[in-house]
């Protein structure tokens, strides 16, 4: 297999996902660095992560949460209450952290390799599945945290 450059795997990626993902949530959209992927919705501080990590030799699929203290915390004990089904779900290499105050994440690494068109699937179907079944309670937390936010005003 040739090896893609990070733009071209990132860019199998997102093609990838995009065939996985129901309508509904194929209109998704991208932010791109040197070794990051970022996909999100509505809100670009809370947004799915591919991170290929070549220093720690990981790549991490993921839920990243940096939206501030307030709701990193909320939606850490959110998704805590939901951590057996979401490894049920997604399998039991998937870990929920909080990195610092305002920064969390849900996610699994998998070890480092050569960046493929056949990793590039891998990554994607992972990816559509790990939305699949972490949007509906995202858009549940967000419906709680609106409700929330409203009887404190």
């Amino acid at each position: 297999m040739t090896a893609l450059t990070r733009r071209e795997f990132f860019h199998d990626v997102i093609a990838a996902l995009r065939n996985r993902l129901p309508a509904e949530l194929a209109g998704f959209r991208v932010a791109q660095a040197q070794h990051l992927l970022k996909i999100y919705y509505a809100q670009p501080r809370i947004h799915y992560e591919v991170w290929v990590n070549g220093r720690d030799r990981h790549i991490e699929i993921g839920l990243h949460f940096e939206d501030g203290p307030e709701s990193t915390e909320q939606l850490l004990l959110w998704l805590d209450r939901h951590i057996l089904e979401l490894k049920h779900e997604l399998g039991p290499e998937t870990e929920l952290e909080r990195w610092t105050q305002s920064w969390g994440h849900l996610y699994q690494h998998l070890p480092y390799q050569p960046l493929t068109e056949a990793l590039a699937e891998d990554i994607g179907r992972r990816l559509a599945r790990f939305i699949i079944v972490v949007e509906p309670l995202l858009h549940e937390w967000r419906q709680a945290w609106t409700r929330l936010a409203a009887a404190r005003r």
